[in-house]
């Protein structure tokens, strides 16, 4: 065997839960772990170098985001891939950038051997932002390279790095096969994904070249194809049912074009005419206004006049009502005011203004003071007017002048301190209050008092009591007999205010109200007076208001004569006036009855000069008499004229809307008109050209859907070849394997029967698609239907849609089976041999066929303890021959591989770890 190129080695460091994993892709292996140790983990990450476009990866139901951070958690993690080509060996990169980078990864290459001391240095993992540098120290240069940059590389494509490193290992047919090989390469690391859709997808992905990849809406093209013909068809129905209307059409068009030769004759007439009564107008008017002005300036002179008299007599009538008014209020004075004397309502007044003045104060007085606070008062006051009444009564005899005989005036006055003020008013004659019948014991007693009671101080046995706090009684002498009477007149006084304020604290808005009812009385009193005395100035003038209002009578008598000549002489000029106005008036009626009906006109909008017009022959004479009338008529004509056009245009609105519509585009619309009726008199032409177009739209239907019958038929002549490719090759524990292509039967029929049809056309044959009774076309029609109905389903028919696969199988046996899904097949080895074959050979149909044989490609196979050892060896054979090395995964290791390679675990179980000094190679004797 020629030497192979490609993958030779796969390493994981710091990813997917590895701290270190080596596993070999240049031969097959075993690798072998408990479930959920990271198997599939390790093959996944294939799909980050030779995919590179994440939107093509699938990474087993976790979610993009998830992926990244899972293998490139930090910025020393890294993917490598060594590659042994034909120019040497290559080390492919994919570098996390870490978490700061939203877990981001960057791919990088450089020429030579892997060497994963390359990236370590002092037993720590170096970053990305360093490796560069590092890896220039052992004398490699690295490339950093775009996601687009490194998938150029990888199938050959250029690149601006040609000249410094080659990758090519995927040596593709086509640079445009890249995004199918990759959705392929990625099934087949996922092979218990694949179904039987899947191989049917990547099939026609393949053969995409070499089809025409049309995608038929069949309802649409049958709709766009017979459109017309069905439009042309309902034309035609409508065109027969129209009869009617149209002949209708074409009366009204005569019509209009009698009524538009008509105004065609009158409407010069009519301007010349409107021109002469405009002058005519004008000289009339003009010879009335100034016989106007004349009568004007003399009515103007009479109504001065007037004017002025009438002035006169309304100042005299004013003057004449205010001298009535004079009289009229003399008289309600007089009645009211003379039995009146002018002395008594003053002294009312004064006795009212007393008496309201007396209770406001009493009010004022009261307001703020409680009731107590009078009631202590008045009390206060009725002690003190007791005690002068006691002084005045014993103002000769009492005890206070008796004690003067027997001690000094400032001895009494230091004893009254201690006595009550009145005992010493108390009288000492015979049948007074005080009884001395002892004269010298008393004086005895008097002066021994004296002496206890002396410098503010009274001395008693056992206790002195200070006294200068009290006020010595100031005892009035027979002197002061008048100023006693007056203090006894002033408390008595204020005893009857204290009392009026307590009365009217006591009930403070009853007071108020009779206080406001008395400023009423007051109020009405002052006015009463006051007009008293404007009776008594108008009694003074009542014989000169006589003699004024006589004389005003005789003017306004005067002033109204002079009126009644003015009016006389003013009315036979109102005479004349009116009827120079009437002549103007006759003359502006004329002239507004023809600017109304010459606003009236709408011949100006009207077309009545081309098109369809017939001559008028009746012979046209204008006066101004008539002239409005004829106008009018004419203004008439012209809405004849525009509701025959509006009629017209509804009646063939009603024919268009009823589905004659082909006519409408003609942009003249007596045109339109012209050939609408034309149609209606040659309608057996129509029906010939319907016909016609039924037969051409069935042709290009046909047309149309033929691209699909064929790429059917070249898909199946792609597959025969395919077929025998397959052939040629030994396919692992299989004597032969086929994808053979079923056209959908139904489906494909329908197609054919459209076909076949439009070719019968085409030959000159005579069929009625479109008629409401077919025999022959039932075929058809139901082909059509049925064609409709799938494309409607599916929103258009593809290519997809006219077949299914099916798998065809025949064992070592000689036994052929059929399989339409691939997991209905029998073992799980003839399964995963179908997916295999089909991954397999697909992407070497991608592959160019002359350097096909030369690289290797790895494929996954999990689970594979579920294939007996047999089966395993088989498939191992078949897939080095068609150019991939399969990877098994298991939990127990494959004896029938080249190399075990199981993972261990290390840090207490936190990561996996795998050497290339854990591969076991295996040894195959030749008997095995």
């Amino acid at each position: 065997m020629s030497k192979l190129y490609g993958l030779s080695k796969l390493a994981l460091l710091n990813t997917a839960g590895y701290a270190k994993c080596v596993i070999p892709l240049n031969k097959s292996a075993s690798i072998c772990a408990p479930n959920n140790t990271g198997k599939s983990s390790v093959i996944n990450a294939l799909q980050f170098p030779l995919i590179n476009d994440l939107r093509l990866t699938e990474w087993d139901g976790h979610d993009l985001e998830e992926t990244r951070k899972f293998y490139f958690s930090s910025d020393q993690s890294y993917i490598l891939l060594e590659a042994n080509l034909p120019h040497g060996d290559v080390v492919i990169g994919v570098a996390g950038l870490g978490k700061i980078a939203g877990y981001a990864h960057q791919f990088f290459c450089y020429p030579g051997k892997l060497d994963l001391n390359d990236f370590t240095q002092d037993k720590s993992i170096i970053k990305y932002t360093k490796l560069f540098n590092h890896l220039e120290s052992k004398g490699k240069k690295a490339v950093e390279l775009k996601a687009q940059e490194l998938n150029a590389l990888l199938i050959g494509g250029a690149t601006q790095f040609d000249g410094d490193i080659n990758l090519k290992m995927i040596p593709l047919n086509n640079v445009q096969d890249a995004s199918i090989y990759k959705e392929i390469f990625r099934r087949i690391l996922n092979l218990h994904k694949l179904g039987a859709q899947d191989v049917k997808r990547f099939m026609l992905r393949v053969f995409e070249r070499h089809m025409s990849n049309s995608k038929v809406d069949f309802y649409e093209v049958w709709r766009r194809a017979f459109d017309k013909v069905n439009h042309s068809r309902r034309e035609l129905a409508a065109l027969e049912s129209m009869q009617e209307p149209i002949a209708a059409l074409e009366q009204m068009l005569d019509s209009e074009s009698g009524i538009k030769g008509k105004l065609a004759a009158y409407a010069p007439k009519i301007d010349m005419a409107l021109v002469e009564f405009a002058d005519y107008q004008e000289s009339q008017m003009s010879e009335l206004e100034a016989q106007l002005e004349d009568i004007e300036q003399e009515k103007h002179d009479f109504e001065q006049k007037q004017q002025l008299y009438l002035q006169q007599s309304g100042d005299i009538a004013r003057r004449q009502a205010q001298i009535e008014q004079w009289f009229i209020d003399y008289s309600a004075l007089k009645t009211e005011f003379e039995l009146t004397n002018h002395a008594t309502l003053k002294t009312n007044l004064q006795l009212l203004k007393k008496e309201y003045e007396q209770l406001s104060f009493s009010i004022n007085s009261a307001q703020g003071q409680s009731l107590h606070t009078l009631d202590y008062r008045i009390n206060e006051n009725n002690k003190q007017i007791k005690s002068l009444k006691l002084q005045l009564k014993n103002l000769e005899f009492n005890l206070f002048t008796r004690m003067r005989e027997d001690l000094s005036l400032k001895e009494v006055e230091e004893i009254s301190r201690i006595l009550n003020p009145d005992i010493l008013s108390f009288a000492t004659t015979s049948q007074g209050e005080v009884d001395i019948h002892d004269e010298d014991a008393f004086g005895e007693f008097l002066a021994n008092l004296s002496n206890s009671v002396k410098g503010g101080e009274l001395k008693l046995p056992g206790a002195t009591i200070k006294l200068k706090k009290l006020s010595p009684v100031q005892m009035q002498s027979g002197e002061n007999k008048a100023q006693l009477k007056a203090q006894l007149e002033s408390l008595q006084q204020s005893l009857v205010e204290l009392k009026q304020q307590r009365e009217v604290a006591a009930n403070v808005v009853q007071k108020q109200q009779e206080r406001d009812a008395l400023y009423d009385e007051l109020m009405a009193l002052e006015a009463t007076l006051k007009r008293f005395e404007q009776y008594q100035t108008m009694l003074q003038s009542v014989e000169a208001q006589s003699l004024l209002k006589d004389q005003l009578d005789a003017e306004r008598e005067q002033v109204d004569s002079y009126l009644q000549d003015i009016q006389r002489n003013a009315s036979s000029i109102s005479d004349r006036r009116s009827i120079i106005l009437s002549k103007q008036d006759l003359i502006k009626r004329q002239g507004d009855r023809l600017k109304q009906v010459k606003s009236e006109r709408i011949d100006h909008t009207l077309d009545i000069v081309s098109e369809q017009q017939t001559p008028y022959p009746v012979e046209i004479n204008l006066d101004f008499d008539n002239l409005a009338d004829v106008i009018h008529q004419f203004n008439k004509d012209c809405h004849e004229l525009r509701n025959l056009a509006v009629n017209v245009r509804n009646t063939y609105l009603h024919i268009y809307n009823a589905g004659i519509t082909k006519f409408d585009n003609e942009s003249d619309e007596f045109t339109k008109y012209q050939k609408l009726i034309s149609a209606y008199h040659n309608i057996d032409n129509e029906r010939d050209a319907v016909e016609k177009q039924a037969r051409v739209a069935l042709t290009e239907v046909a047309a149309t859907i033929k691209g699909l019958r064929e790429d059917l038929d070249r898909l199946r002549r792609e597959m025969n070849s395919f077929n025998k490719g397959i052939s040629q090759h030994r396919i692992s524990n299989l004597q032969a394997f086929k994808i053979n292509v079923i056209p959908r039967k139904m489906l494909v029929d329908s197609i054919d029967t459209i076909i076949s049809t439009s070719d019968s056309y085409e030959k000159g044959d005579n069929l009625d698609l479109l008629s409401e009774s077919p025999t022959d076309e039932k075929a058809v029609n139901a082909a059509k239907d049925h064609l409709i109905k799938l494309a409607s389903e599916k929103a258009g028919l593809t290519l997809t849609d006219l077949f299914d696969i099916r798998f065809e199988v025949i064992n070592r046996a000689g036994e052929t089976e059929h399989f339409d899904k691939i997991d209905s097949a029998g073992s799980n080895g003839t399964r995963i041999t179908i997916k295999l074959l089909c991954g397999m050979l697909f992407i070497r149909y991608l592959l160019s066929d002359q350097e096909q044989t030369l690289y290797r490609i790895p494929i996954y196979i999990d689970e594979a303890a579920d294939i007996d050892p047999q089966n395993q060896k088989a498939i191992i054979e078949t897939a080095l021959s068609f150019g991939f090395v399969p990877i098994f995964a298991s939990v127990k290791p494959q004896i029938s591989c080249d190399y075990l390679v199981p993972i261990r675990s290390v840090k207490d179980g936190s990561q996996n770890w795998v050497d290339e000094k854990d591969w076991i190679e295996v040894e195959h004797s030749e008997a095995s």
